[in-house]
């Protein structure tokens, strides 16, 4: 699972600072994009990753996903390079966004496992300057991020502002895009991967943010809003219904098993039957993300201001992991086991893991 944060305020006493995910890098980039398209010849910067280690010091983290059914393999998406370890952070090599690779000059914004088919990883990639070599677009990889090549450009929607994107439980081919220029319009479905895609009917909010699909029950969509809440459809879309015992914007959804954990301005919401109810289990903790492993779904973990927080009862408690060498950005735990978590830093870009639940932790990025 992964989950990127926006923006929260940690109501824990003595931690009260502010984080903001990278919003300002998708303005600049789709304005860029945009000029691109309208002939401007302006950029922003070169279009391939700096020569120094990891993209160099500008560099930061976007996303980062532990691959389920693939041992020991992570992807790292930056915003100069996608990055990827086979052997549990030992080593990491760039496999796409560097010069002369696949998807070079753009940033990786966003990543998502098939839920059907475990070596299929999608990346949503956005350009960092006018000038980039590669297309923008949602880029597919059929070999677990090895290799890469383009599925859906951003031209293929209104105005190529794709910001968020989902994979579908209803076939391997099956991918959500949001639009987020084209409010209750704004989502769009494919069955191909991305080669073809269509309008889903109206949504119950303008402000469309995210959307995940049920493993087991394909077709059973939760879509959030930042802005506005939470909705499900049982019906792939068709029609929507506010979910049952949600109040306020929700600022992400992860799902472990059946749990659904729903971080929101009110607090966190879950969900222990598969989203038929939920309920507001802790008012005190504003978090960005919260992660929990299908193998112990009441084993989660949550960022929260610059601390790690972790429960055993299903958000109900909380308590503060150990301290990380850097401020904390993104967190993905191992689909395998709910003890190996990954921690992206984004300034300076690393990388850090635990083998026990967040008593520890130690630096993998750089090696």
């Amino acid at each position: 699972m992964n989950s990127i944060p926006i923006r929260y305020e940690a109501k824990k006493p003595g931690d009260q600072k502010r984080q903001q995910r990278c919003w300002l890098c998708v303005a600049i980039a789709l304005a860029l994009f945009a000029m691109a398209l309208a002939g401007c010849a302006s950029t922003t910067g070169g279009s391939s990753t700096s020569s120094s280690a990891y993209g160099g010091s500008l560099n930061h983290t976007h996303d980062i996903l532990a691959l389920r059914g693939v041992a020991n393999t992570v992807l790292l998406a930056t915003h100069f390079g996608l990055y990827r370890t086979t052997n549990a952070g030992q080593t990491w090599t760039e496999v796409a966004g560097g010069v002369d690779q696949p998807i070079d000059g753009l940033m990786l914004y966003k990543l998502a496992q098939s839920l059907v088919k475990p070596q299929r990883v999608y990346v949503l990639a956005i350009p960092r300057s006018a000038s980039a070599p590669a297309t923008p677009g949602l880029y597919l990889s059929d070999d677990a991020g090895a290799h890469w090549r383009l599925a859906a450009p951003l031209t293929d929607f209104p105005n190529s502002a794709v910001f968020s994107f989902g994979v579908g439980a209803g076939g391997p081919g099956e991918v959500f895009a949001i639009d987020s220029t084209q409010g209750t319009h704004g989502l769009y479905i494919s069955q191909d991967a991305g080669a073809h895609w269509q309008v889903a009917p109206t949504l119950p909010t303008s402000l469309p943010s995210g959307i995940l699909d049920d493993p087991a029950h394909p077709g059973h969509l939760l879509l959030w809003s930042r802005s506005t809440g939470l909705y499900e459809s049982q019906n792939n879309g068709q029609s929507w219904s506010p979910a049952p015992g949600v109040q306020g914007a929700v600022y992400t959804v992860s799902r472990a098993g059946q749990t659904i954990y729903a971080p929101g301005d009110q607090g966190l919401f879950v969900s222990n039957d598969d989203g038929a109810t939920f309920k507001l289990v802790d008012q005190l903790d504003t978090f960005t993300a919260v992660i929990a492993s299908d193998q112990s779904p009441q084993n989660a973990y949550a960022l929260g201001g610059t601390t790690i927080y972790t429960t055993t009862n299903g958000g109900h408690s909380w308590a503060p992991a150990a301290a990380t060498s850097q401020h904390p950005g993104a967190l993905t735990v191992d689909p395998s086991s709910a003890a190996i978590v990954y921690v992206a830093f984004s300034y300076p870009l690393g990388v850090a893991m635990t083998t026990n639940a967040g008593k520890q932790w130690r630096d993998v990025l750089p090696t």
